[in-house]
């Protein structure tokens, strides 16, 4: 029993340190594309001059690798996020009707933050977020 314990612990170990790799990775690519690739003097790329709402989404429309991206994206801040919070929880040695009801309430947050965030996504894909 012990030994699965360990060994699911280290699991999670190595997860966060990954996806905290991953955000690293993807942060900085979105920030690269979005912030320092966006030509604001092309008015056919900003017509007002600024990014906009519109630049967005035709960026995400049809093009199935972004899409890979953000999903990507944003299961590794949610996997990242919730269990370092659950690291958090843990450190303060709480009972285990305590730690259950923890684990319940970040398991909703993060099924309610995920069909969130992949909806968003996929409305963006499928063009329903156009404006």
């Amino acid at each position: 029993m012990n030994q699965a314990i360990s060994t699911r612990g280290a699991l999670f170990w190595l997860l966060q340190r990954l996806t905290g790799l991953f955000l690293a990775y993807f942060l900085i690519t979105h920030v690269k594309v979005l912030h320092w690739d966006f030509n604001f003097t092309d008015t056919a790329m900003a017509p007002t001059g600024f990014l906009d709402f519109r630049f967005v989404i035709e960026r995400l429309q049809g093009s199935m690798g972004w899409v890979i991206f953000y999903l990507i994206f944003i299961i590794s801040a949610l996997y990242h996020g919730l269990n370092g919070l659950w690291a958090i929880i843990l450190d303060f040695r709480p009972s285990r009707g305590i730690q259950t009801a923890w684990l319940a309430v970040l398991w909703g947050v993060g099924v309610l933050a995920s069909i969130w965030g992949f909806y968003t996504l996929r409305s963006f894909f499928t063009g329903g977020g156009a404006v």
